[in-house]
């Protein structure tokens, strides 16, 4: 069994710049009035517009990104506006970039929700879809990015906890550990989901049980596999989701679900999934969600996640009576962050 719940982000650089020496560049983001613009999402763009690096505002709204000499552009995503992007920068710069920030909102309390469905989100007949599924990659960006900060000083949870048929706990671990690497509760990467799917094992071996974190729903491979679209549901009504399921006839165990957006805020909040495509796998009730919260440094973090996966007993038939499968009680393995970043990213060197 495996779970995923993932950050970890830095910058990025092509292999020739990565021979010259970087640069540091300071940026403070306020608004308009002075006020500080904390937990965005700063990148610098070259002439491309390729990201050439990027990290998360602190709590003063001020972030140092690194590249190599040249003319760059700054763009800012904060969760529940559209995109800011500077006029072009220079570097090196002797002095602190300061820019004022004015975005329009997002509205998503307004979207009409139809049931068509879109398989890839990239399809340029769903403006719907893109607008509520660009909140959803900000925050999930911004858990990772949060992640690497949190490198070496952030503390992490994680549990594994068994119940019998009944529902009494067999038996229960618990873990609390320094968060030392991107991925701090393990994940499986986005190309081997694609190609293998979410369930792998069989009756002789067992079976193994694999949920998406940010990096695979960030994915080109998960939007390639799967088909999304805008949805509602009464018990959520202030919420707006993005349904995701695989793509008609995909030949490996998969994933169904929603993530679930606040729409008067924009922010994500939880995503849901089940496994499907998996035979008699999906018979069960194997499933998990994540949980997202944002800190007072702006910072995304993943709150809690758990997967929850049956322990199957097979009992072989004789005669006319064939092999019966049923659930002999279940194992959730779950975890989250407890130890939050720092306010100034910058200062965890």
């Amino acid at each position: 069994m495996a779970y995923a719940s993932i950050f970890g982000a830095c910058a990025l650089t092509s292999s020739a710049r990565s021979q010259v020496a970087a640069t540091e560049l300071r940026i403070k983001l306020n608004t308009v009035d002075g006020s500080p613009v904390n937990g965005a999402l700063i990148a610098l763009l070259d002439s491309r517009d390729s990201v050439v690096a990027e990290g998360l505002g602190s709590e003063n709204g001020s972030r140092v990104l690194r590249a190599p000499p040249g003319q760059y552009r700054v763009r800012v995503r904060r969760i529940g506006y559209l995109p800011f992007i500077s006029t072009l920068v220079s570097l090196p710069r002797p002095s602190e970039l300061s820019l004022d920030v004015q975005s329009p909102r997002v509205v998503l309390d307004r979207i009409v929700v139809t049931s068509k469905s879109q398989c890839r989100r990239s399809d340029p007949a769903s403006q719907t879809l893109s607008v509520v599924w660009d909140e959803i990659d900000k925050a999930l960006r911004a858990s990772e990015l949060t992640t690497e900060d949190l490198a070496g000083i952030g503390e992490a949870l994680r549990y594994r906890t068994e119940f019998g048929r009944s529902g009494s706990v067999v038996s229960a671990d618990t873990m609390v550990f320094l968060i030392t690497k991107r991925r701090p509760f393990g994940a499986i990467a986005p190309e081997d989901l694609a190609t293998h799917g979410y369930v792998v094992g069989d009756e002789i071996k067992g079976w193994h049980y694999y949920g998406p974190d940010e990096t695979v729903l960030l994915s080109e491979q998960f939007a390639s596999t799967h088909c999304f679209k805008v949805t509602r549901d009464r018990s959520r009504p202030r919420e707006i989701g993005v349904a995701f399921e695989p793509v008609p006839d995909r030949p490996v165990p998969d994933i169904a679900g929603v993530l679930w957006v606040d729409q008067s805020t924009a922010e994500l909040r939880e995503m849901v999934f089940k496994f499907v495509k998996a035979g008699m796998l999906s018979r069960f009730d194997a499933g998990g969600f994540t949980r997202f919260r944002r800190v007072q440094s702006g910072a995304w973090i993943v709150d809690e996640w758990r997967l929850r996966v049956p322990l199957i007993e097979i009992r072989q038939g004789g005669g006319y009576v064939g092999t019966e499968y049923r659930s002999n009680g279940y194992v959730d393995t779950g975890g989250g962050i407890i130890r939050p970043a720092l306010s100034n990213p910058d200062k965890r060197n």
